[in-house]
């Protein structure tokens, strides 16, 4: 059975990146993508298999059940050509949990984003942008940015997705499936 949700951001064009969580992404009950999905952006250099057609395709034709939000660099032309409009921010209940997802350009510090989870009551804060992986808890809110399928830029940079199970957050390095931060939930 399907337990896991899968979260992922900031793709920007790449079905490289794609095709690496596809394993992840399959096994999933769901998979939730925070922004940045084709596009890659004026001040990005284009990442490893930027194929924004093939990507297209391939996130038409998933077959389990995918939320996505808009980033700053989804257009409205990028909404036309995948399976449905991309809100500015979703509220999820799955799980026992509540999460509310967006890209995270809107607030640029911590102390923002809290105010905002909290205006929905949420226990999870999922949100991308910066390409940097991280997992915390702040004021009972924990923080969820699973860094950049295709672009990450942490420090060594390491493309990441996150894994939200019943008892614990994983951020999970895509070259290697290796767990490289770890959260266990109440």
């Amino acid at each position: 059975m399907k337990e896991s949700i899968v979260v992922v951001s900031d793709t920007h064009g790449s079905l490289t990146a794609w095709k690496k969580a596809e394993g992840l992404m399959s096994r999933s009950k769901l998979v939730i993508h925070a922004g940045d999905v084709l596009y890659h952006g004026a001040r990005n250099p284009l990442p490893d298999g930027y194929n924004t057609t093939g990507l297209i395709e391939e996130i038409n034709k998933f077959k389990g059940s995918l939320m996505m939000v808009k980033g700053n660099v989804d257009s409205l032309v990028d909404e036309w050509v995948l399976p449905y409009p991309l809100p500015e921010y979703v509220l999820v209940e799955i799980n026992g949990l509540r999460l509310v997802v967006y890209h995270g350009y809107q607030h640029n510090n911590e102390k923002d984003r809290i105010k905002f989870a909290r205006r929905f009551k949420a226990d999870i804060l999922i949100y991308g942008h910066t390409h940097i992986p991280e997992i915390k808890n702040r004021e009972d809110i924990i923080l969820l940015n699973p860094g950049s399928m295709s672009l990450p830029k942490q420090k060594p940079a390491i493309p990441s997705v996150a894994v939200i199970k019943d008892n614990s957050i994983e951020i999970i390095d895509l070259d290697s499936l290796e767990i490289v931060k770890e959260m266990t939930l109440k």
